[in-house]
């Protein structure tokens, strides 16, 4: 065996024990992923994807919930979640409690939709109406302090032409508690891949990402 190759396969080994005991990595935040799009793979999953990425660049742990995968019902409207005994989840038996109690958990959420017919997806939709159990009885928060960032994708090239939505939507989260970022929008997304073609849009993403982890707001 040469000499050179022995060298590499040494230091492979070295570099293997080396990372193996170094002390676990700080785990900044903890944000949870949510994506209200039906495609698993689409645009708006892919621009999640970025986000989060970054944001594990920075030290953060990511988790993501696909809506389109999970068990969830609509809001009955019954208000048992505002029942002294049982505060703060939801008397529906499906995947929502994991959600809530993942939300309460982290120190931010990141929540992506499609736009469909001028708004977020139905799924989306679904997710936010069950956030009622994050209010108190008084109407007050049950959060910390948690921040949100909204992504929207929409085939629609001009980004403001649905500005208004995503300023109700926002001042609804701040309703929640949430301290809310501004909605990232990226525009003229068709195809499954069409943001493959809008490497600003990933970069925004990129950077609202850092915004959420390292800005005091």
């Amino acid at each position: 065996m040469k000499i050179s190759v022995l060298m590499e396969k040494v230091y492979q080994i070295l570099k293997l024990v080396y990372m193996a005991n170094l002390p676990p990595k700080e785990v900044l935040m903890k944000i949870i992923g949510i994506n209200g799009s039906p495609r698993l793979k689409g645009n708006t999953a892919q621009l999640l994807d970025e986000a989060l990425q970054q944001a594990e660049n920075n030290g953060a742990a990511t988790t993501t919930y696909n809506l389109n995968r999970l068990n969830l019902k609509g809001c009955q409207g019954c208000y048992k979640c505002r029942e002294i005994g049982r505060e703060g989840t939801c008397v529906l038996k499906d995947d929502m409690n994991q959600i809530l109690e993942e939300i309460l958990s982290a120190n931010a959420v990141v929540l992506a939709s499609p736009v469909y017919m001028w708004q977020m997806t139905a799924q989306t939709k679904i997710f936010t109406d069950r956030l009622m159990p994050l209010l108190k009885p008084d109407y007050s928060s049950r959060l910390s302090g948690q921040k949100l960032l909204s992504i929207y994708t929409q085939g629609q090239p001009d980004l403001e032409k649905f500005k208004q939505y995503f300023d109700y939507v926002n001042a609804m989260f701040s309703f929640l508690g949430f301290r809310t970022q501004e909605p990232l929008v990226a525009g003229w997304l068709r195809d499954v891949n069409d943001i493959h073609e809008q490497p600003e849009a990933k970069e925004n993403a990129r950077k609202a990402a850092e915004n959420l982890i390292l800005a005091d707001w």
